[in-house]
């Protein structure tokens, strides 16, 4: 690709950055709108097989905006330093060894890097890099504003 046609489409995606920025803006704030009414209309919900609910709105054209309530999910996992688990133990009754499975979680030190490389040397890196997950690859646009006429 010639520098010409470079610059070409990095100025059409920053463009189309910013108006797609512009009208999710917009989108989010009519969806604010949408769900806010939902609420007040609470008595019109059905409930949903996963204990929350829904309600539909019609628009002019026959469009539907549909909003749902998710019912509450379990959490994952509880920590040990969790306000809430000397609660959650009182509510299982003594039963809480039957309710919930104990697993043993290993993290990183803060500074593993700088450990490793001090404790393995030259192999630290073998072991960082298996602690590792691949790093995401974005494109981000630093826009210059338009001159207003």
């Amino acid at each position: 690709m010639t520098d010409s046609k470079l610059r070409t489409l990095v100025t059409s995606a920053v463009k189309l950055d910013r108006t797609i920025a512009q009208l999710s803006e917009e989108l989010k704030a009519l969806k604010k709108q949408i769900a806010d009414e939902a609420k007040t209309r609470s008595d019109e919900a059905v409930r949903t097989d996963g204990g929350g609910t829904s309600i539909s709105f019609e628009g002019d054209d026959g469009c539907v905006a549909r909003v749902t309530t998710a019912g509450g999910t379990l959490k994952s996992s509880l920590k040990p330093d969790d306000k809430k688990l000397p609660k959650i133990k009182e509510a299982a009754r003594g039963f809480f060894a039957r309710l919930f499975d104990v697993e043993t979680v290993y993290k990183p030190v803060a500074n593993i890097r700088d450990q490793a490389a001090e404790l393995l040397g030259k192999d630290a890196g073998k072991l960082v890099r298996l602690c590792e997950s691949d790093g995401k690859t974005t494109v981000s646009f630093e826009t210059k504003e338009a001159e207003k006429v």
